[in-house]
């Protein structure tokens, strides 16, 4: 009898682990990751540079930013390079530095525009239709060996 009631206790405690998993399972898919929360503007900024944006107004903790360097290039100003994909008009240009930023280059050809924005204000820039999406800028690189 002792043995059916270890068995029946084994097997009610297997089947109450499995509930809890699945409850924590449940718990798990229907919170949203953060990049499923993402709004359409965010959607269309290159998750280094939300990092960073989520590290300056202190939410990195919660939206679970992973620790390390993005390598995102910030001025002393707050300012990122980025290469902001757009048909280039001198409205978004205008819009760029309404937003404290300073046009580096620009390419019709490639619907792109250089600028450092303040990293706080890409979200603001990512709302308007005309932007594509906004990724850090590249940066010329040598093959020279260094002087010395």
């Amino acid at each position: 009898m002792r043995m059916k009631a270890a068995v029946v206790a084994a097997v009610l405690a297997s089947i109450a682990a499995g509930a809890a998993c699945a409850c924590a399972a449940d718990l798990q898919t229907s919170r949203p990751s953060e990049k499923e929360a993402r709004t359409p503007a965010q959607r269309k900024i290159n998750s280094q540079l939300l990092f960073e944006i989520y590290r300056r107004r202190g939410e990195a903790e919660r939206k679970g930013v992973p620790p390390g360097p993005t390598d995102v290039k910030i001025d002393e100003a707050g300012r990122a390079l980025v290469d902001v994909r757009t048909t280039v008009t001198p409205a978004m240009e205008k819009k760029i530095r309404d937003l404290g930023g300073v046009v580096v280059s620009t390419s019709s050809q490639y619907n792109s525009i250089i600028a450092r924005i303040p990293i706080l204000k890409l979200e603001q820039l990512a709302e308007d239709s005309a932007v594509r999406s906004i990724e850090p800028a590249a940066e010329a690189m040598t093959n020279r060996p260094p002087k010395g």
